[in-house]
């Protein structure tokens, strides 16, 4: 493997090894496994242990490559905003949909170049459904086999909106609402990364965030999505997400599917 060269499937199978180990875990939490983080957001024994081998596994085979995860220690975080490249990663990804025993809980391992997000995977461990993909194209991948992104043609004057299961406000519904006055809306709910993938399916079309997500909550869905044709934008524009920005609290963001971008100058 030349240096620095990233596979993409060598991070899907990192994140598919990381699904093995949250599956120990799954249903079989005590009280004690689950603590509460200073921002009130729990975490848990699994979320350290996908953390562990996802880091021990890059650094075996991209040890020059710096790494940033949910659950980093302090010094990382001081020493990132140096980075041009590197890994972006929340181990388990959706922890109240794990906790709750939803199977709505992700592994998610971004590539970062120069702020923008540009390969990525998300893996659903319960269901063995993995979404990868980088700039030039995604995948879907089941026991059925491996698609391309996305699925379906967006249907002009029709909208599926997917908004969070677990992080509902007002704000969104209000928004959603607005939206009924120009499009005849479909709307739905699903936990963690996966709403931004299923946008990349072409499931859904559109998923607005009016409330608080951190980078590494997006920075998978979003390179497969950008694989997909679609892309991640702030709120009411159409600049492009950022990432490793000076705070790591991602600004209201709208996920959409290409037909739904506005053109490129």
């Amino acid at each position: 493997m030349q240096k620095n060269k990233i596979d993409l499937l060598s991070l899907v199978s990192i994140a598919k090894e990381a699904g093995l180990v949250i599956l120990n875990f799954y249903q079989k939490l005590k009280e004690s496994d689950i603590e509460t983080k200073g921002d009130l957001s729990p975490v848990t024994t699994a979320d350290f242990a996908a953390h562990k081998l996802i880091e021990e596994s890059l650094r075996k085979l991209y040890p020059s490559i710096p790494q940033l995860s949910e659950e980093s220690d302090e010094t990382v975080f001081e020493q990132r905003l140096q980075w041009d490249t590197y890994f972006l990663i929340d181990p388990l990804d959706g922890t109240k949909e794990f906790i709750n025993g939803s199977d709505e809980f992700t592994v998610n391992i971004a590539v970062i170049k120069n702020h923008e997000s540009v390969m990525g995977v998300v893996y659903q461990p319960i269901q063995d459904i993995l979404y990868y993909g980088d700039l030039d194209q995604s995948f879907k991948e089941t026991k059925d086999g491996k698609v391309r992104l996305p699925l379906s043609p967006y249907v002009e004057g029709k909208l599926r909106v997917v908004s969070s299961k677990s992080h509902k406000n007002q704000e969104t519904e209000d928004y959603i609402k607005k939206l009924e006055e120009t499009y005849e809306v479909e709307a739905f709910c699903f936990g963690s990364s996966i709403k931004i993938c299923k946008v990349a399916e072409g499931i859904a079309d559109l998923n607005p965030r009016l409330g608080g997500t951190s980078e590494w909550d997006i920075a998978a869905g979003h390179a497969v999505l950008r694989g997909a044709g679609g892309d991640i934008v702030l709120f009411a524009s159409d600049k492009r997400v950022q990432y490793n920005k000076e705070s790591l609290v991602n600004p209201w963001y709208e996920a959409k599917r290409a037909a739904l971008l506005k053109p490129k100058a």
